[in-house]
């Protein structure tokens, strides 16, 4: 009687996890656990998952108590993600003892759900808290606008102080007066970061704390986008993304919403760094073919290897006349001039690191330069300020009107 009255009691029962549970990197965070049961439910049940190491669970299994009133159940089993990525979570354990604890039975529920780790925003966010504050269209927010717009609007009779480059001289000519064109301030662009995830992508910018893993340059240009992301959506632009290592790996057209704005974020949770060398040939050859409106170009990639940065100063020249290009690296906090008011030089070693760092600066300067005679600017940043600093130039571009 007692083997019989457990085994019904697992056979009524059914568990399940909930479909996507969403993560973020070094937040602690929970897998959601559903419990039905169509008959007689066990009182307690002890209930184990299979995860991976990198989710940061503490414990191996979690005892459960089914007693109250109900048919339905939500258990949460808490995690805390120490890597970025997708966990597939295939089946869900239980295990209950018989009525007089004789017997313990044990049952595998299959599943098909998953555990998606996002990078963690929360200091970025916190930097550019002006932004992501101004919720709601209540009220009037100024924001000054350099330019005129570049939108035609319409025609007018010409006035003095017109520039002679604003006459329509067609009309002028059928009107037998001057007439001046219009223009009108654009609201909406197109924004595209272009992500680079090769191989140089992987170098260590940050060291990890209290036991977490080191961050990478890619870490850091997945934040940058995934902010980028919800600016553009707050000044009422449209982002794009395209990603490439040896080849172009991803491509999502300019568009706007919080559904566009959640896909841009699926498809970067789960990126990561190629062991090849980035092809610029290819890159360029693909945004020049599909790119065919103006469009702000926002490039995050390591130009540092020679190789590298002679492809991409070559080839940017084929799209830098159609597009607005910002291009950023990250570097060191040792890469700069030699003679700087903050730094100090105590030991014979520090002046070797110091002069290293300003040879590699000198580099990267001359191929500012270069970049700069292709209408290309080039940022130097530091990773902790990598996401502000990509805001900030895209704010700057959009209040001069220059796309």
């Amino acid at each position: 009687m007692d083997w019989f009255a457990s085994k019904n009691l697992l056979g009524g029962l059914s568990a399940e996890p909930a479909p996507v549970s969403r993560l973020s990197l070094g937040n602690s965070g929970k897998i959601e656990l559903f419990f039905r049961c169509d008959g007689a439910e066990p009182s307690k049940v002890v209930v184990g998952l299979v995860l991976d190491e990198l989710l940061g669970s503490d414990i191996d299994e979690l005892a459960v108590d089914l007693s109250r009133e109900s048919k339905i159940w939500t258990v949460h089993w808490p995690l805390n993600p120490r890597r970025r990525g997708v966990y597939p979570l295939q089946a869900t354990y239980v295990q209950t003892d018989s009525r007089f604890g004789l017997w313990r039975f044990k049952k595998r529920y299959p599943c098909k759900a998953e555990a998606r780790v996002y990078p963690n925003l929360r200091r970025d966010r916190r930097q550019l808290a002006n932004i992501f504050l101004n919720r709601g269209m209540v009220g009037t927010h100024l924001q000054r606008i350099i330019g005129q717009g570049r939108d035609y609007e319409q025609l007018r009779e010409y006035l003095p102080g017109d520039s002679m480059f604003d006459i329509h001289w067609k009309a002028t000519a059928k009107r037998g007066e001057p007439v001046t064109k219009t223009y009108q301030v654009e609201r909406t662009r197109e924004i595209y970061l272009i992500l680079d995830h090769s191989r140089l992508s992987g170098r260590i910018v940050a060291s990890g704390q209290d036991g977490a893993p080191d961050e990478s340059a890619l870490e850091r240009f997945l934040t940058a986008t995934s902010i980028l992301n919800l600016v553009a959506g707050k000044q009422g632009d449209l982002f794009g993304l395209v990603t490439f290592a040896d080849k172009v790996t991803g491509f999502m057209r300019a568009s706007s919403g919080r559904a566009h704005q959640q896909c841009v974020q699926d498809s970067l949770f789960n990126l990561h760094t190629s062991r090849t060398t980035p092809d610029f040939d290819e890159l360029f050859t693909f945004l020049r073919l599909r790119l065919r409106h103006r469009a702000l170009l926002v490039f995050l990639t390591d130009l540092s290897d020679p190789a590298a940065s002679e492809a991409f100063t070559s080839r940017v020249r084929m799209i830098s006349r159609q597009h607005v290009i910002l291009t950023n690296m990250i570097v060191g906090g040792g890469i700069g001039p030699l003679f700087r008011p903050d730094q100090e030089i105590n030991s014979l070693d520090e002046m070797y690191s110091a002069l290293s760092g300003h040879l590699r600066w000198h580099d990267l300067a001359v191929i500012g330069r270069s970049l700069r005679q292709s209408g290309v600017s080039l940022g130097l940043l530091e990773q902790e300020n990598l996401a502000v600093e990509v805001v900030n130039q895209y704010l700057r571009i959009k209040q001069r009107q220059l796309i």
